[in-house]
């Protein structure tokens, strides 16, 4: 039984050995930066602050590349963006909101790039256009 947990203790240790945790400070000395690297790229959840302390951005890097659903915050703590990356591009649906939590612009992305017709609106929740 000893054997069996100093196997798994052994395994678990190469299997974390590459992967070192990241984290950056502002002069402040407050986070500005965590994550974990591998390799030296990226992996894992990633998270960035504002100076004051309020949470960024949030997401996921494999390889050193962006992946899965991604959150952009405002200073004050309000979502500003929620979107998809595929293989390190913008991809699918994504959404965009003013300080207020009203939506922005909400529209699909495909490489990175503005696909399909984009609806924008104004801070009251008013449809502005269409592009």
């Amino acid at each position: 039984m000893k054997k069996i947990y100093l196997f798994i203790a052994l395994v678990l240790f190469v299997l974390t050995s590459n992967a070192q945790k990241h984290k950056e400070y502002y002069d402040s000395g407050k986070l500005k930066i965590y994550g974990t690297k591998k390799n030296d790229k990226k992996t894992g959840q990633w998270k960035y602050y504002y100076n004051n302390g309020t949470l960024r951005i949030i997401g996921k890097y494999k390889d050193g590349k962006d992946i899965g659903v991604w959150k952009y915050y405002h200073q004050n703590g309000a979502l500003r963006a929620i979107g998809n990356y595929e293989n390190g591009k913008m991809a699918g649906l994504w959404k965009y909101y003013h300080n207020n939590g009203e939506l922005n612009k909400i529209g699909e992305k495909e490489n990175g790039e503005d696909v399909g017709e984009w609806k924008y609106y104004d801070e009251s929740g008013k449809l502005k256009k269409r592009k």
